[in-house]
């Protein structure tokens, strides 16, 4: 026979939706938190990239699209090559024969 206490904590838990205390960690203080995925997501834009590159497969009219990033790596190779420190052709490298 459960005592009168016991019962209603029992009946309290099932109310309120909380775990009997035990003095064990449970993790339930997150698993309470509302999940934030999508915010998160949704803070970051979808990058135009892969849309732009897609068109230009399909349609050749649409001009080269080249993102900021991909422009200054093309900068920086082209001043890397200018000074003669650009990246070795192809079968030149450090170890080839």
């Amino acid at each position: 026979m459960a005592s009168r206490a016991s019962k209603i904590a029992a009946v309290a838990r099932e109310i309120f939706g909380t775990l009997p205390n035990r003095g064990v960690r449970t993790g339930m203080q997150f698993l309470k938190k509302p999940l934030t995925g999508a915010y998160h997501a949704r803070w970051y834009m979808e990058p135009i990239e892969p849309c732009a590159r897609k068109t230009q497969r399909y349609c050749p009219l649409v001009p080269q699209y080249t993102s900021e990033l991909q422009e200054r790596r093309n900068l920086k190779l082209r001043i890397l090559r200018s000074r003669g420190k650009g990246p070795p052709k192809k079968g030149s490298g450090k170890r080839s024969k």
